[in-house]
């Protein structure tokens, strides 16, 4: 399972607790529902088997042979046709309320079958006690014949009802057994898919985390580059009147400190001439991340359409790629492939006077590294860079100038002298100073 990414964590972990709120209560509608059944079946094996067993019990009790047949063979031994007469009345009421009452529960179609030939039987029997005959040996045999033909249907009856009870019971037993293993998978189930989400969430928010805390460190190495790049810069402002090769030692410190400082696995400086270019500083394996790269190149050169430095120079914005193999517009016919382990490539235009002269081309070994922060920041080091420029171009005007006036100065001095003092006293006249 998975998790929509744009979710927070806290939205994640809601998401996890309500599925797991909803996964309980579907446990508990589920528990709910088959204590329902098992109810359902409890009350049906009391009131449709249990009851009717029991008024079948009885029925078999009254005429049996501790209360029918202790009647009949009393009789036989002293007959009483007064005593029969009542006690047969009362018999035979207590067995049709019974029987009545048996009736009324809820028979299955074979035990209809079986109430059939149970019901002439009693009627018989009924009749038999309703008669009102004297207590001859002949009626009193016939009505317990009937009496022992009645029971007999009546143990049917009874042992039916048992089968049955014990149908429902075991019914009863699978229902219970079902709902058991329907409510331990339903909580596996739950507890598996919280598992998966949790997991999910923890990997996602673990990796959120590596990228949050890559993402500081690489922050973390831009801003030691750019103090880096600022200290050189205020180093070579330094040195601009004393060392001519100032501006490409910059170049050259700056694609130094780039890579050095972890977040490029190469950098170049190109410097644009008209529709020339050419890669004037450069550090890093570029036989290997850039293998058969011109270091001039023309506008019209198949390099030039791939080249983001190129673009970044033409159009004065900087160019970014972050899935530099899936880019078609680095793969144009005739320009060099790009190697496997440059995953992203970025260009930010140098200015010089407020005119593009060049770009700072720089390649990654990570996909999605040129993010909007380190954009950000690349953008504010190549402004230092090209302000710097400008401040080594108006420095250098300042100095020349400046030795022009003290050149002038010079030469002013040695003329007043020349016309105001003999000419065995004269100092040389001091050389011209040289203009860098």
């Amino acid at each position: 399972m998975s998790v929509p990414t744009g979710l927070s964590l806290r939205a994640r972990l809601y998401l996890v607790l309500g599925l797991a709120l909803s996964l309980v209560a579907a446990s508990a509608l589920l528990g709910w529902w088959q204590s329902q059944r098992l109810a359902g079946i409890a009350k049906s094996l009391y009131e449709d088997r249990l009851v009717p067993v029991d008024l079948l019990r009885e029925l078999e009790h009254t005429v049996g042979a501790h209360q029918l047949g202790a009647l009949v063979t009393a009789q036989t031994q002293q007959p009483d046709a007064v005593k029969m007469e009542d006690a047969g009345r009362r018999f035979a009421d207590s067995t049709r309320q019974l029987w009545t009452r048996y009736l009324a529960t809820r028979m299955s179609p074979a035990e209809r079958g079986l109430i059939a030939r149970t019901q002439p039987l009693l009627d018989q029997l009924w009749a038999a006690l309703d008669a009102n005959r004297a207590p001859t040996p002949d009626t009193l045999r016939e009505l317990n014949q009937r009496r022992l033909a009645t029971m007999r249907m009546l143990d049917e009856l009874i042992a039916f009802q048992l089968s049955q009870a014990s149908v429902d019971t075991e019914r009863a037993r699978q229902t219970a057994t079902e709902a058991a293993h329907l409510g331990l998978l339903l909580v596996l189930l739950t507890g598996g898919l919280c598992s998966v989400v949790v997991c999910t969430v923890w990997t996602r928010y673990d990796d959120e985390r590596r990228l949050g805390q890559a993402s500081r460190e690489r922050l973390q190495r831009l801003y030691v580059a750019l103090s880096q790049t600022n200290q050189l810069i205020v180093r070579r402002e330094a040195d601009a009147f004393d060392d001519p090769r100032a501006e490409q030692r910059l170049f050259e410190g700056l694609c130094r400190i780039c890579v050095e400082t972890g977040h490029a696995r190469f950098a170049a400086v190109v410097l644009a001439d008209g529709d020339h270019f050419e890669r004037v500083a450069e550090h890093g394996p570029a036989d290997r991340l850039m293998p058969g790269a011109p270091r001039q190149w023309s506008r019209d050169a198949p390099f030039a359409r791939s080249s983001m430095a190129t673009r970044a120079i033409l159009e004065g914005r900087y160019q970014v790629s972050n899935q530099a193999l899936e880019d078609p517009t680095l793969a144009t016919a005739g320009a060099p492939l790009i190697p496997p382990g440059v995953e992203s490539m970025a260009a930010f235009p140098l200015r010089r006077g407020g005119e593009v002269v060049g770009a700072i081309s720089l390649l990654a070994g990570e996909r999605g590294y040129f993010d909007p922060q380190v954009l950000g920041l690349m953008d504010e080091m190549a402004g230092d860079l090209s302000f710097a420029l400008d401040h080594l171009r108006r420095e250098r005007d300042q100095a020349r100038e400046l030795e022009g006036l003290r050149d002038l100065l010079r030469r002013q001095e040695y003329g007043l002298v020349e016309t105001t003092t003999p000419a065995a006293f004269r100092p040389p006249m001091p050389p011209p100073t040289p203009t860098r």
